[in-house]
This record gives structure tokens, sequence and C-alpha cells, in this order.
């Protein structure tokens, strides 16, 4: 293993650093935070081991993994008397002694604040989207009849098949993209007003049907390069080449349209980064005669050559090998992209507040 210290200007090492969770939350101050760390080099096999009596780490890239649990780029973590490795790749660790004379000095005061409000929005956040611990009958993913998804089809019902599967499609299009679990009910997907493409489409065709159209999924094939504008640059060495992409379809004068809400328009302008030429497709129209499938314009194919399924049940069943860590570091620059991680952060500062001014009422 080789140590540097974080200082030395490596601009890659410092991006990595800050599309880290703890990073997202340090914001302005994560500059100067990372640069009171030292990166460590693990070669594939190599343990990482104790630096320090109170130490942190992020990893920058590579995955580290123990007997139970595996921590991969942008994931904070203690060792706690567990073992971690690297695995697979080479990785690159940020590391802190949190309990070293330096970082205890009178004049890092203001980063020890910021930091620590850093790992109480980042917990907060990934509490928030933590799944349930028992999750839903795949078989009940689609739930048309569903209270709130009739409720809400009511609300969107239009003149016309093609006004109301456009209507749907703006709304469902205005949930932020979020990587995270896709075991998820179309109705818990409505409340929590957030979701990734299978799930956002899961609730684009439940309010579809529950509005009386024909409604389908819809799956292709998308480069990992084109998804991978989405999320932290550590993780593309840990994905496949290609990853599968859903998107809904709706049956307008008997003939299918694709109508992809998955990208929201904070999500869409990293993707005009790539293809600035689709910038005219920014916003979702959907006539007939007229699909909406950005994914299938950027390979420049039939937008009516596609293959509709009357269900993603068993895909949407599948066990996903990240946790809800996992995700939340996936999820650092489009959270940053429009700005919720502020929220988090607003409600780390009240609550260290709030143990302060207890802390005074008790003394």
């Amino acid at each position: 293993m080789t140590t540097g210290i974080a200082n030395k200007h490596n601009p890659e090492l410092l991006e990595h650093f800050s599309d880290s969770t703890l990073g997202l939350y340090l914001d302005s101050l994560g500059q100067q935070i990372f640069a009171q760390g030292r990166i460590r080099h693990l070669a594939p096999g190599e343990d990482l081991n104790p630096h320090g009596a109170s130490q942190l780490n992020v990893v920058l890239d590579g995955r580290l993994a123990g007997d139970t649990q595996w921590f991969g780029p942008g994931n904070h973590f203690e060792l706690q008397g567990q073992t971690l490795k690297a695995v697979d790749l080479p990785a690159r660790v940020w590391t802190i002694d949190l309990g070293s004379d330096k970082w205890a000095a009178p004049a890092n005061r203001p980063m020890r604040r910021a930091f620590a409000q850093a790992l109480l929005a980042a917990d907060a956040a990934e509490a928030d989207a933590t799944p349930p611990a028992v999750l839903p009958d795949p078989a009940d993913l689609c739930d048309v009849d569903h209270p709130d998804i009739r409720r809400q089809a009511a609300r969107l019902r239009r003149a016309t098949p093609a006004s109301t599967a456009e209507a749907i499609l703006k709304f469902v299009h205005g949930f932020p993209y979020r990587f995270g679990a896709w075991q998820e009910r179309a109705s818990d997907t409505l409340l929590r007003g957030v979701g990734m493409c299978t799930t956002k489409t899961n609730l684009q065709v439940a309010l579809m049907r529950a509005a009386g159209l024909e409604a389908g999924f819809v799956e292709i094939p998308m480069s990992t390069s084109v998804l991978g504008k989405l999320m932290p640059t550590g993780w593309l060495a840990l994905q496949r080449p290609t990853v599968k992409h859903y998107f809904a379809a709706v049956k307008l004068n008997g003939v299918w349209h694709g109508a992809d809400s998955s990208y929201d328009y904070a999500s869409y302008r990293i993707f005009l980064e790539m293809f600035p030429w689709m910038a005219h497709r920014e916003e979702p129209v959907l006539t007939e005669g007229a699909p909406y499938i950005p994914a299938l314009e950027i390979q420049h194919a039939d937008l009516f050559d596609i293959t509709v399924v009357d269900s993603i049940a068993e895909e949407m069943g599948k066990r996903s090998r990240f946790l809800t860590r996992h995700f939340e570091a996936l999820n650092t620059r489009v959270d940053r992209a429009r700005g919720v991680h502020r929220k988090w952060g607003r409600a780390a500062q009240q609550a260290q507040r709030d143990d302060s001014a207890t802390g005074e009422a008790r003394a």
C-alpha cells in the first residue's frame, strides 16, 4: 500500500471526493477538508489497515469488501474492527484521523462543524431513501387499482387518449430521477415523488391503465457510457458495458407510441453535455404519430420499432446487489444538479442547533 498527502494537487482525486456522499454535503468546504486527509492506494486483494485512532474513510475509486458488506466509490465508513480489502480492481481511499492533533487544531473548528453536519445530512438522506424491510410481492407492483393511483389518473384525464397520455407523461417526467431500489409499487413511487427509469415507468403505466388507456412496458439496451453521465465517474469501472433501460408505451389509434418519462429536466441537461443536438427534445411532448423516446433518438433508431410487454414484474422483483448507501453515492451528481442536498444540510444544521440548545438547558 502506498500513501500520499491529499493536498497535493490532483484534480481527479478531488473530483472523486466531491462526488462522494460526504463531499456532496460538505459542498463549498469540500476542497479544504479533502486537503486534511491522506490518499491510500490499495492493490487488488490488499487490506485497508487502520490509520489513526478515529479513522474515517471515503472510497474514491475501486471497491472494498469484507465478509458481510462492501463499499463502492463515494461511500464513507469507519473500520470498527472489520477487515476490508480491495477487490477486482485497485482502489484509492481518502482517510482522515478525526482524533489527530492536526484535525483538533482551533483553526479547524469551522471544518469540524461542517464535517459533523455533512455526516448527519448523509445519514438522514440515506434513512429517507431506505426501502422497507419487507418488500412487496412483484406481482403487485403495478397496482392500478390503488385509490391514490385512481385519483391521480382521474386528475390527469384529458379530452382525448393522446392528450391524456401526454399529461401523464409530463406528470411522471417531473419526478426527479434518482437511482434506487426498484421493487416498489407504483403507489409508493407516487407517494415518494422520485424514481428511476424502472419505477417511473411502472407508475406511468399504472396511471395510463387507470385512465383507461392501453399501456405497456418497453425494454431496450443502453450504453453505460450514456447512463454514466448521471453517475460519478468512479462507478463507471464497476458497471457492465450496457444496461437495461425501460420506458412506457401507449396505444394510440391502434399504434404503440413510446413515452419515456425517465429523465427530468435536471438529469436531461446532464445528458445534453454528451448529446447537445438533442436539446430540442428536452420538453416531453407526445402526440399521435410522434412518440417521445430520446433514448432511441440518440441511437437514430426507428421510434415505432419497439416491443411492448404487459409486465416487467420479474425484472423488478430481482434483488439488487446495491444497498441504499451505494445508491446514495450514485446519486450525488443528479442531487447536486437540482440542489436537493441542501434540504438535508439545513436539517443537519438545525439538528446540531437543537442538540446544543438541549445541552445548554441541561447545564
